[in-house]
């Protein structure tokens, strides 16, 4: 499974976005995090800090939006990349599944800080989901069946399948064992939320 273009991250930088990462997750939240502890988690001298982020909030936007950009261009290599006969759901969801067991961190903060308090990190996950939601409406537009359908209807069911998908990535990081049992069910919430769109709007109105 084919991943993201990894981006050229300074070492400092990245030991520091990984050591905040990892505290975030043992503290509960990325806003409970004092610049010190992290320096220190990282093995770095704090001063070290300031040579690559301004304050404790431009490094947490930093955080999310580097992962951000990790995830988005990652699905579309990975829906670029589907063969013929093999089910989209499950290429992009096995390559999501992949990319949270490689980024654990990371990827259970951003899903908690989706309903957690204002700020930074909340505003670049719920951005991102956004992003996700567009995409693969304008990719589901390109189906005939699909083509009539009101937008807003498909584009509430695209919301709920994106939420689905990324609560079935905590699950997988739970039990990896269950892989292909999630993404069997990855793939029958797809089939039937798209039937069910297809279904309604053909209906008379």
């Amino acid at each position: 499974m084919g991943r993201a273009s990894a981006v050229m991250t300074p070492e400092g930088k990245r030991l520091l976005l990984a050591a905040a990462a990892k505290l975030a997750v043992l503290r509960g939240s990325p806003h409970a995090l004092v610049l010190r502890e992290v320096a220190r988690e990282a093995g770095l001298n704090h001063n070290t800090f300031y040579r690559h982020f301004e304050d404790m909030e431009s490094m947490l936007r930093v955080m999310a939006e580097d992962f951000a950009v990790q995830v988005r261009q990652g699905i579309r290599e990975a829906r670029a990349n589907v063969k013929p006969g093999t089910p989209l759901s499950e290429v992009v969801v096995g390559w999501l599944f992949d990319l949270a067991l490689e980024n654990v961190d990371i990827f259970t903060v951003s899903l908690r800080e989706l309903h957690g308090p204002a700020g930074p990190f909340r505003d670049v996950v719920r951005r991102l989901l956004a992003s996700l939601a567009e995409d693969m409406c304008e990719d589901l537009r390109q189906l005939p069946e699909l083509r009539t359908v009101e937008p807003s209807m498909l584009r509430g069911a695209v919301d709920l399948l994106i939420r689905n998908t990324a609560w079935l990535c905590l699950d997988y990081l739970e039990h990896p064992e269950q892989r292909q049992l999630l993404l069997d069910t990855a793939h029958e919430a797809f089939s039937s939320t798209i039937a069910g769109v297809i279904a309604r709007s053909s209906q008379p109105k």
